[in-house]
């Protein structure tokens, strides 16, 4: 399970660089646009699901690296959480395309950190059904 141990630590760093990138820097900036104040709160709560999705999935990934959950019930959540993560890599990579060249970059970098969770979280379950 040492592909799931990574999924774990590189979806813990996501989190982490999420929650700091983005209470820092990201959600002040788009607070202090000029938008209506729904929509500023509804930026503010779609910043704060995306962080519980992040908390959440590190730790099915935690519980599922540790074997607390039987393996009937993780190989499909980890196959969900993959398809997610990977969903969510190619349209990231997509605005990465869009984006202008010095955040082409940062968005490139995030989109293949999130592309090998995906890969690693649909290995892992692929890893059980081989044995």
């Amino acid at each position: 399970m040492i592909s799931l141990a990574i999924a774990t630590i590189l979806s813990a760093g996501a989190c982490v660089y999420h929650l700091v990138e983005g209470k820092q820097k990201r959600l002040p900036k788009l607070m202090n646009t000029p938008l209506s104040e729904p929509d500023k709160q509804w930026v503010s709560a779609l910043f704060y699901c995306q962080s519980v999705f992040y908390l959440s999935t590190t730790a099915v990934f935690l519980v599922c690296a540790l074997k607390l959950l039987p393996e009937m019930y993780g190989y499909s959540l980890l196959l969900f959480l993959g398809l997610n993560y990977g969903m969510y890599a190619i349209w990231l990579f997509y605005v990465a395309l869009l984006s202008p060249p010095q955040a082409s970059l940062r968005l490139r970098l995030q989109s293949l950190v999130f592309l090998l969770i995906a890969l690693l979280a649909v290995l892992s379950p692929l890893q059980l059904q081989a044995l």
